[in-house]
């Protein structure tokens, strides 16, 4: 089969380019879920030809365009990137990537007209999601999205309110992204909630709550290289929604002085976590840094949290990409009782019952009362549970299947 990959994906090499060379950083959670995806898909393909909106921001950087070719399977298949280039005229940027992705997708789509093929979308790139849905029904493929949020939760956080302009685009983009999103022959959800809004007309799907890399499995997580102290990660957005000031607030008020808390990520809580690190000498902020990076501290961490709230309506719709990556650590995760979280999970984590500050406070003093012989063993069954379950070799063969079921 061939697939094109419509999305935010680039190479490994042109993303890092990106990182390194923005003032804004791209987020590292949707190039690494749709790198490990394609990474698996590509082992069950003929070929794959991603197409890519490159996730550049507005602002000052030297990122050329750039055609790669990288083989990432022995034997003659290999994974193809086309980097789209990107104005930073904004009428002119979406006019642009949606007529290079419409002559690029067609073009694709005629020269392997008699082969079995598939568009893979992320409907969030909704420039060159529409223009390659647009070749996808001309050309009869089966069109493939892969739904990792939902349009109307989406929110922008920001320090300063929107102007009138970005409002007025973001509630545009927001409906024709909704009513592309109907528009699909298959679906990948990371929900079974996530059926329920956007598959009306009962089109075919699956759930696939995410997928961790099957390398991993060679990376061993032991107990001897573990920092003395009590570490606590917490990797990933930085919003009050998300449950970090109670995670800091309730970390503030245990007597360990042997415990820290280290945290990695941006958002609206960035000064109020500076001004928590200057009150308490144990908890320190890195800012964002290489995802790499955080893989190799949470190998050493004592406990890794994500203190997401789930009473919140989003978090039906949504698996935080942070519990596949806890988890494949084999560093024992503190999570809450996530709504889209399946209970087969449950065994795996340790879970926040009572989410108030004192209710946080509490977890956190229970989990880190454990021996560390303990802790490592419940670490360990559950980077068993998602390297055996749901590595990207293992999820990209689910896909596969459905789709030529």
């Amino acid at each position: 089969m061939k697939i094109l990959y419509v999305s935010s994906l680039c190479s490994d090499k042109y993303f890092k380019n990106i990182f390194e060379n923005s003032r804004v950083k791209p987020q590292q959670q949707a190039q690494k879920f749709h790198s490990l995806l394609s990474k698996g898909l590509i082992e069950l393909t003929d070929d794959l030809y991603v197409l890519s909106r490159p996730p550049i921001q507005r602002s000052k950087h030297k990122i050329e365009h750039l055609k790669t070719k990288g083989n990432l399977k022995s034997g003659s298949c290999s994974i193809t990137y086309n980097h789209l280039k990107v104005l930073n005229i904004v009428v002119l940027k979406q006019f642009l990537l949606f007529c290079t992705s419409f002559f690029y997708a067609l073009k694709w789509g005629l020269k392997n007209r008699k082969q079995e093929k598939a568009i893979f979308f992320d409907p969030l790139n909704l420039s060159i999601s529409v223009a390659a849905m647009l070749v996808a029904k001309i050309l009869n493929v089966k069109s493939v999205a892969i739904v990792t949020d939902i349009p109307d939760f989406m929110k922008e956080y920001t320090f300063k309110k929107k102007s009138f302009i970005n409002r007025a685009t973001s509630k545009c983009y927001t409906g024709i992204c909704n009513f592309l999103l109907h528009k699909y022959d298959y679906y990948i959800l990371l929900t079974e909630q996530m059926n329920e809004v956007i598959n009306f007309s009962k089109k075919p799907y699956i759930v696939m709550e995410g997928l961790v890399d099957s390398q991993m499995k060679n990376t061993m997580n032991l107990l001897d290289y573990k920092y003395n102290e009590k570490i606590v990660i917490y990797a990933g957005a930085l919003y009050e929604k998300y449950g970090v000031k109670k995670l800091i607030d309730a970390f503030m008020k245990l007597k360990d002085s042997d415990v820290k808390l280290w945290l990695y990520g941006a958002g609206e809580m960035e000064d109020y976590v500076k001004k928590c690190e200057k009150e308490d000498y144990r908890i320190k902020y890195f800012g964002v840094v290489p995802n790499e990076l955080i893989v190799k501290e949470q190998l050493k961490a004592t406990l890794l949290v994500n203190p997401r709230p789930s009473y919140e309506d989003f978090t039906k719709y949504s698996f935080p990409s942070k519990n596949m990556e806890y988890m494949v650590s084999g560093t024992p995760i503190l999570t809450t009782r996530l709504q889209g979280m399946p209970s087969e999970y449950n065994k795996y984590v340790y879970l926040i019952e009572d989410e108030t500050v004192s209710g946080v406070k509490s977890a956190l003093e229970t989990i880190l009362g454990k021996n560390r012989g303990e802790l490592h063993e419940q670490g360990v069954k559950a980077k068993e549970f998602v390297i055996s379950e749901k590595n990207n070799q293992v999820q990209a063969s689910k896909i596969i299947n459905f789709i030529s079921a």
